[in-house]
């Protein structure tokens, strides 16, 4: 009787061992898997309703980009900017696309610091959002999440 009590009570220190011995291994495995875990990608890019039929992910972004380029240059031929000056000049547009599918600006740039130019782009650009297909958002792990992304316009003209 005493020899099995004294074996239960091993039993109970041992199996308390074991547990801590496997909560350690997932925290050891979650801190791996997070120092691994690349950030800057995700498994799926934004994608519009038009370009969904698109499996290779590569492909797929080529036609988010010219989908968004597409609307945004229609946009820019209906909209006419006018100059006192010739303008050789690069554009930045950075925006989010949101994991609910919106698009959100997040600043526009440029090289001259020319603000009216900035500006009336960014006007521009924010009304050809409004002429783009239905998006889905970026997917990383079977999850939608935010993705953000640098659009370059290259503006040129003479006067």
């Amino acid at each position: 009787m005493k020899y099995n009590i004294i074996l239960v009570i091993v039993f109970f220190i041992s199996s308390c061992d074991l547990e801590l011995k496997k909560e350690i291994k997932v925290d050891e495995i979650v801190s791996k898997e997070m120092k691994e875990f690349n950030w800057n990608d995700v498994d799926e890019f934004p994608r519009f309703e038009n370009c969904d039929s698109i499996g290779d992910k590569y492909l797929n972004f080529d036609c988010f980009v010219k989908t968004i380029s597409i609307s945004f240059e229609n946009s820019l031929k209906n909209n006419s900017i006018v100059l006192n000056k010739s303008i050789n000049d690069t554009i930045y547009i950075d925006f989010i696309v949101m994991k609910n599918g919106m698009i959100s600006i997040q600043n526009t740039s440029n090289l001259m610091h020319n603000s009216k130019i900035t500006l009336s782009i960014d006007s521009i650009f924010s009304r050809s959002l409004n002429k783009l297909p239905k998006l889905y958002p970026a997917i990383k792990r079977g999850q939608p999440v935010n993705s953000k992304y640098k659009l370059p316009i290259l503006v040129f003209s003479e006067y």
